[in-house]
């Protein structure tokens, strides 16, 4: 089956999976088989793919009767689409779209924290996005960095970034600012996150690449800061 034709059907069982629960019992098993046929790299990309599913049905369940229920599905298919292409290797140079995935997916995460502030399940939603972040820094590690990397300091590092990340969303949550101009911030400092870390483990981080990271995270900031409509 086409590529484009599986995040087609990815997204018309999804858009039916508030009807009954039967529709999400399908969905699920498409999914997976459209994952794991063929096996290839189905490892490798696994993070990123449980994570997909449990944000897709979460985001839908979020937007019941939205107008921009469409929209967001579509969306959600583009990343089933990115992450086939990038796991079955249709995709040339990967890394360009493995990162689009990667922070798509991130921002994805932001979103469903930050719009649902108001939940009673604090814990619920505390733990699922620290284990999310969690997974996708070590899928992020594992494909960014040719290096081996000691299996500990590679589970240090993404428990540690995941906790760091949460202790800044819950500061974040405090500004009178809406819940995606939150997670566009929060993805800001992601991503200038993962690419220091990632220089560390290269060697070369140098004082130009932090006066570069500095400059853009400034500027942006004042730029989603800017774009915000700040309410008490």
């Amino acid at each position: 089956m086409p590529l484009a034709l599986k995040a087609a059907v990815f997204s018309g069982l999804l858009y039916f999976v508030n009807s009954q629960w039967s529709i999400v019992i399908v969905f699920l098993a498409a999914a997976f088989y459209f994952y794991f046929r063929p096996s290839l790299n189905a490892d490798k990309f696994l993070a990123s793919f449980l994570v997909l599913l449990v944000a897709s049905l979460l985001i839908i369940w979020s937007i019941v009767n939205s107008h921009w229920s469409l929209v967001i599905i579509v969306c959600l298919g583009f990343l089933f689409f990115l992450l086939l292409g990038i796991k079955n290797l249709i995709f040339i140079k990967r890394e360009p779209f493995y990162f689009l995935l990667n922070g798509l997916s991130l921002l994805a995460i932001f979103i469903l924290f930050f719009f649902s502030d108001k939940s009673h399940l604090f814990f619920v939603k505390y733990l699922l996005a620290f284990f999310a972040i969690a997974f996708l820094f070590k899928e992020f590690l594992n494909f960014s960095i040719s290096e081996p990397l000691n299996p500990q300091k590679k589970n240090l590092f993404a428990w540690g970034t995941a906790f760091l990340i949460l202790q800044l969303l819950l500061v974040i949550s405090l500004l009178p600012i809406s819940f995606l101009n939150a997670a566009s911030l929060s993805l800001l400092i992601m991503l200038i996150l993962q690419d220091f870390i990632v220089h560390h483990f290269s060697g070369t981080i140098s004082r130009q690449l932090v006066l570069r990271n500095i400059t853009v995270f400034l500027i942006l900031t004042l730029v989603i800061f800017g774009a915000s409509k700040w309410s008490p």
